[in-house]
């Protein structure tokens, strides 16, 4: 069972006392790290959901701090009871700013940016999965960007779990942005 699901089934008052955890949690300040989405800022397009082309959207990740050896990334569905993975990059390069275009493929090695690699996602595939949720309210997506301090030991397709373990003792700063999918 994943951390994330593990401190979710717990009373608050344990999970409590278990903070820190930064991935599958709120992440620290960035210290002017940040991500975002040139396509979209509080709504994803439909373009890049299941009801469209299900593409990647693009992202710009910017105030990269200067130690940075490498870029993470990570997108979830903000479900109540566990957030579920739609998205794995990593050994991203730490270019200030950083671009990643849209509509990447389902590949597990990416030409661009140069080097990323990608992982499975919840449905167990591997590149993005687009957000796709099928009941009203659990419509939050939030995608977070890891400053790492040395590119992880992470082979491509590796799952959330081996994600997680690689990229979590490597976190120099961290920041994310939510957006929503309003299906219904």
């Amino acid at each position: 069972m994943r951390r994330r699901a593990l401190l979710a089934s717990i009373p608050s008052t344990v999970a409590a006392a278990s903070a820190g955890c930064t991935i599958g949690g709120e992440p620290p300040d960035g210290t002017g790290l940040s991500i975002s989405s040139p396509a979209f800022e509080a709504s994803i397009p439909v373009r890049f959901t299941c009801d469209g082309a299900g593409e990647s959207p693009p992202l710009t990740v910017s105030g990269v701090p200067p130690e940075t050896e490498s870029l993470a990334v990570v997108g979830e569905w903000l479900r109540s009871y566990d957030p579920g993975t739609i998205w794995t990059l990593w050994n991203l390069p730490p270019e200030d700013p950083l671009r990643v275009p849209a509509d990447r493929p389902n590949e597990h090695r990416l030409e661009s940016p140069a080097g990323a690699r990608q992982g499975q996602n919840g449905e167990g595939t591997v590149g993005y999965r687009s957000p796709c949720h099928e009941t009203p309210g659990e419509n939050e997506y939030r995608f977070t960007v890891f400053a790492l301090e040395s590119a992880p030991d992470l082979e491509p397709g590796a799952d959330r779990d081996a994600f997680d373990d690689a990229v979590e003792p490597l976190i120099a700063a961290s920041n994310a942005f939510t957006a929503t999918y309003d299906r219904f």
